[in-house]
């Protein structure tokens, strides 16, 4: 090969590779172009909204879902929730045209049995507070024909704790089979209140009630619903607090000189059961009990250590005066710290979280302890007049 067709070779070569290069930078820019297009299309729409599970308006003994387009086998319980209106906003009651349906079907044995007719009814259950009305103004239970053993069961009102039994009675022999049914006021408001308790509010903590130490409070938990028909399952979820401060080991002797080591920050809810000891519930009742000491007083561990100082373990750290003269090597980190305790204990609180199992709703109040009184003293020196 001449040296001319090597050049011409060479040089075609190159041109190949320019050319694949070039259409390479070309895709790619494209590529790049289409993603971020993509990613503009994109931008400010709003994400699909999380599915949310609604509890259904009828269930059977079971707890499970009783649909309006299906038929049951007859079961021994049937239970009617506060969504059982919810669809014709009404508070207490549907209109006479409207009801909340569910279809049943009673089962005649033997399968073979010549005459399978039977007859529904409907009765108040033992003790009703609404016994002095029909109860077919809460509940009825509609044959499909007469004799049938389907049938359709209608609640128009709710009818708090009492409870509606159905029987279905065979017409040849009498015999009989019953379906319990009750109604369940569904939550769907939580609030928690004091009277016992000072109720406070700042723009740092928000609103909160005011505890004194050593001492035992009340709290009504309010749940409402449209029908003004509640049943409940109240625990508590959570005891805990809120915000972060410092800490640390502090040593005083009897000349009043302090010296803080080994401190560190933690969050005061691992100490939330320091100051809230206790938070139970009955009925509807929070009691909530307090310990004896506020934040900025605590510490774990009071003792003497070796060489007769007083030594408080993970003791608060808190700003002393130019009496108290903090002294150690690091004076400045322990005057940064006691500083930003003082500038942000505003903003801290404890807490509780109460939950109701029965709607799934929680709620949450925020606490704060201050020191209560514990005494009075009368002063040695003795007034003359």
């Amino acid at each position: 090969m001449s040296n001319n067709e090597l050049y011409e070779h060479k040089r075609s070569d190159t041109v190949k590779w320019v050319i694949s290069f070039f259409l390479i930078l070309v895709l790619l820019v494209g590529m790049i172009g289409t993603w971020v297009f993509l990613l503009r299309e994109d931008e400010g729409k709003t994400p699909p909204a999380e599915e949310q599970t609604e509890q259904a308006a009828v269930t059977d003994g079971e707890g499970n879902a009783m649909d309006a387009d299906m038929v049951y086998p007859m079961p021994a319980k049937m239970s009617f929730n506060a969504q059982t209106f919810a669809q014709f906003g009404e508070p207490n009651a549907v209109t006479s045209e409207q009801s909340v349906d569910v279809r049943i079907q009673a089962y005649v044995t033997p399968d073979d049995a010549a005459n399978k007719e039977v007859d529904f009814s409907v009765a108040w259950g033992n003790a009703p507070t609404h016994g002095s009305e029909p109860v077919t103004n809460y509940l009825t239970v509609t044959p499909d024909s007469d004799g049938s053993t389907m049938a359709t069961v209608s609640c128009k009102k709710a009818f708090g704790d009492d409870t509606i039994i159905i029987t279905v009675t065979t017409r040849e022999g009498g015999y009989t089979a019953t379906c319990t049914v009750t109604f369940t006021g569904i939550a769907s408001g939580i609030e928690i209140t004091s009277s016992t308790a000072a109720k406070k509010s700042t723009s740092e903590r928000g609103t909160y009630y005011e505890l004194g130490t050593s001492k035992t409070y009340t709290f009504n938990i309010g749940l409402t619903n449209a029908f003004d028909d509640v049943a409940s399952d109240l625990t508590v979820t959570e005891i805990g607090g809120e915000g972060n401060m410092y800490f640390g080991s502090r040593y005083s002797n009897d000349g009043g000189y302090y010296n803080y080591q080994d401190v560190y920050q933690k969050s005061i809810g691992e100490l939330a059961d320091k100051f809230i000891t206790s938070a139970t519930i009955s009925g509807t009742t929070l009691t909530v009990k307090t310990g004896s000491s506020v934040l900025e007083n605590y510490y774990s561990e009071y003792a003497y250590d070796e060489y007769d100082y007083y030594y408080a373990k993970d003791a608060f750290l808190v700003e002393l005066d130019d009496y108290w003269n903090i002294k150690g090597p690091s004076d400045t980190f322990y005057n940064d710290n006691s500083k930003y305790n003082a500038q942000n204990i505003g903003s801290c609180y404890f807490y509780v979280t109460v939950k109701d199992n029965v709607s799934g709703l929680s709620e949450t109040v925020r606490l704060w302890l201050v020191s209560s009184v514990s005494g009075v003293s009368l002063s040695e020196t003795e007034l003359e007049f």
